[in-house]
């Protein structure tokens, strides 16, 4: 995620060095990039004082108000010029250090806290710092909505080749297109709605297939609200669990099989198909609980 500011001048650097291990030192070899993981609110805005002041970023309190959870780099310019460092956020939580993983975390513990994986929770990791390393670069800051959700997908496919190996390479696949695909389908901003692009960009089996920025867009949205209903639908209470969620996608999944799904929805019979399949990779135990409820 990139998060661009327009200060009109840049204080100098102060306060602690950021924190991030053998990772940190990896960036250099991209520029001029820092890593900082921080705690909270007030820790972010501390450093972002010490780096950009805070008095030079028009009403930092609404531009700031509400963090991401995942990775972002914040960038700057001073009279019409790019800033030094290009600056990688990290909440402390998502951290290796921490002991949580970063893709349960993303996905908010729905399919629990401890995930199976192609690779695993720090390749994973690295894969996201590695995304926002992209973003570092300068045909990456700013543009429109497609501009943006094509900068995503690129971050996506840049950090799979700059940390993957022929030993590693099929499972990361695996874990980047089950992510996207559960992201993009359940949490993710539009821009961040790219699970079948990268798909289609990783998968041989997708043979060359393609879709616009608007078309993904609307796909998944339309089948976010297709899920949202059928778990409400199936909900013992106001609010579905975790395992109605998931029960709500396997039987849509089936209905898009037997070409029963209704409405019809463009590319939202292989949205569900593909989620499904990126629940029952990261979480094989809980979807065999549910799948088996028919």
């Amino acid at each position: 995620m990139l998060w661009s500011g327009v200060p009109s001048a840049v204080a100098q650097q102060t306060g602690s060095a950021p924190t991030g291990g053998d990772i940190r030192d990896e960036l250099q070899r991209f520029g001029n990039i820092d890593l900082f993981v921080f705690s909270d609110r007030a820790a972010f805005l501390t450093r972002m004082d010490e780096t950009l002041g805070l008095a030079n970023i028009k009403d930092p309190d609404k531009t700031f108000a509400k963090l991401p959870r995942s990775p972002f780099t914040v960038t700057g310019q001073q009279n019409g010029q790019q800033i030094a460092t290009c600056q990688i956020f990290v909440p402390e939580n998502v951290t290796p250090q921490s002991g949580n993983e970063i893709f349960a975390e993303l996905m908010r513990g729905w399919f629990g806290k401890r995930l199976s994986y192609g690779t695993d929770p720090a390749m994973t990791y690295r894969w996201l710092i590695y995304h926002e390393i992209r973003h570092c670069q300068p045909d990456h800051f700013g543009g429109d909505d497609i501009e943006s959700h094509r900068d995503e997908r690129d971050a996506d496919l840049f950090a799979l080749d700059q940390i993957a190996t022929g030993q590693n390479r099929d499972g990361l696949i695996a874990d980047i297109i089950a992510f996207r695909m559960i992201t993009s389908a359940l949490f993710a901003d539009r821009s961040h709605m790219t699970g079948l692009s990268v798909r289609y960009a990783l998968d041989p089996a997708s043979d060359g297939k393609s879709i616009t920025t608007d078309q993904e867009v609307a796909a998944f949205l339309a089948t976010r609200r297709m899920i949202g209903a059928h778990a409400k639908a199936i909900a013992a209470s106001v609010t579905p669990t975790n395992l109605e969620l998931v029960r709500a996608i396997t039987e849509l999944r089936t209905a898009a099989e037997a070409g029963t799904l209704t409405p019809v929805i463009a590319h939202a019979p292989e949205i569900l198909i593909g989620l499904d399949d990126a629940i029952a990779h990261f979480a094989p135990t809980l979807h065999a609980r549910v799948a088996t409820k028919r």
